[in-house]
């Protein structure tokens, strides 16, 4: 006897698993394989200053902020930095440059300057401080003990350069000798970067995939005599699938904070939601699909903000939109298996 061939349904429900599975990982397989080359160069008060802006955090090249803004707009910068403040009105050009401007130092016109900017309420008028300060008062405020950095930092600053995952660039200080540690190839670690948040993003998408697949090989064994495997209670069940799986993934591969119990597993939800949408759109249920997707985006965007505070009111609707893209697949197999089909092997 010939050995039985899986049904063309089957190996597509397989081949579903086969890539749901392969994302399920694709954040543990950029995240953790990024690594960047970091070299520490040593460094006096007032000497490079463009490399000083760039490694650290609490000063600001506000040259580079002006470059595209036009110099009549420019006025208020140029007040405060020689009379120390200016009190008024800034131009919406100006004001959507610096508005976000918090660092305690600035790079401006070739010295530094401690900074302070308060604007008044919802308009545009603000308050601007500015006092020159010299290099050593900037570089003993802002370096950080050699002593208190992460190893990898250590080890760069030992040999001048070292390999590892992504740390935070800056400028630390040992026995009266500044250094800045920095990425040797900037364009390099915007590209781990990406990869990184591309992975964070379709890890749960392959967490929604494999639900639909696993959910529908239970179903397709279960009654392979069917001629409508799936119905819209069914889809939901699989859609449902989605949130444990997630939250198993989460507990035995991810280590990072508890919002990540959730909004990974709403994720894979909305992604695994597609096969409902996808039956519904074969019963013409169109109010009923509007509902459903109504109801899932508000869903996600309260659990979201419920952990994530007023800025999931940002993230939720992001994921809606991502996971409705991404869901596009498991639509397409929920709308599949709710058509009427011929008689075929479950294998």
């Amino acid at each position: 006897m010939s050995p039985s061939v899986p049904s063309i349904r089957t190996i597509a429900i397989l081949l579903l698993l086969v890539v749901g599975s392969t994302l399920s990982f694709a954040f543990h397989a950029t995240a953790g394989g990024a690594t960047i080359t970091y070299e520490a160069t040593t460094i006096e008060p007032g000497e490079n200053p463009e490399l000083v802006t760039r490694a650290t955090s609490n000063v600001t090249n506000l040259d580079e902020r002006l470059s595209d803004t036009p110099s009549r707009y420019q006025q208020p910068i140029r007040t405060a930095a020689a009379t120390g403040t200016y009190n008024g009105t800034l131009s919406p050009e100006l004001h959507i440059v610096i508005e976000d401007v918090e660092t305690p130092y600035v790079r401006y016109d070739g010295s530094y300057y401690a900074w302070a900017l308060s604007t008044h309420g919802e308009t545009t008028n603000a308050t601007i401080q500015m006092r020159q300060t010299d290099p050593e008062t900037v570089f003993t405020s802002v370096a950080r003990p050699v002593s208190e950095a992460p190893p990898e930092i250590q080890t760069a600053i030992e040999t001048g350069t070292t390999t590892g995952p992504i740390i935070e660039s800056g400028l630390y200080h040992q026995e009266g000798t500044y250094y800045v540690v920095a990425p040797q190839n900037e364009a390099a670690l915007g590209s781990q970067l990406a990869g990184t948040v591309i992975g964070f993003v379709l890890t749960p998408v392959g967490r929604g995939y494999v639900a639909v697949a696993l959910g529908l090989l239970a179903y397709r064994y279960r009654d392979p005599t069917r001629d409508r495997l799936l119905t819209v209670r069914r889809a939901a069940a699989i859609a449902t699938l989605a949130i444990p799986i997630a939250l198993v993934g989460t507990s035995l591969f991810e280590s990072g904070t508890a919002t990540r119990f959730v909004t990974g597993p709403m994720s894979a939800a909305v992604v695994a939601s597609g096969v409902v949408a996808g039956v519904l759109t074969a019963q013409r249920r169109r109010l009923s699909l509007a509902g459903v997707t109504i109801g899932i985006g508000l869903l996600t965007t309260a659990s979201i903000s419920a952990v994530l505070g007023p800025v999931g009111l940002f993230f939720g609707p992001l994921v809606v939109f991502i996971g409705i893209g991404t869901g596009v697949i498991p639509f397409g197999y929920g709308y599949a298996f709710a058509q009427k089909t011929p008689r075929e092997s479950p294998q």
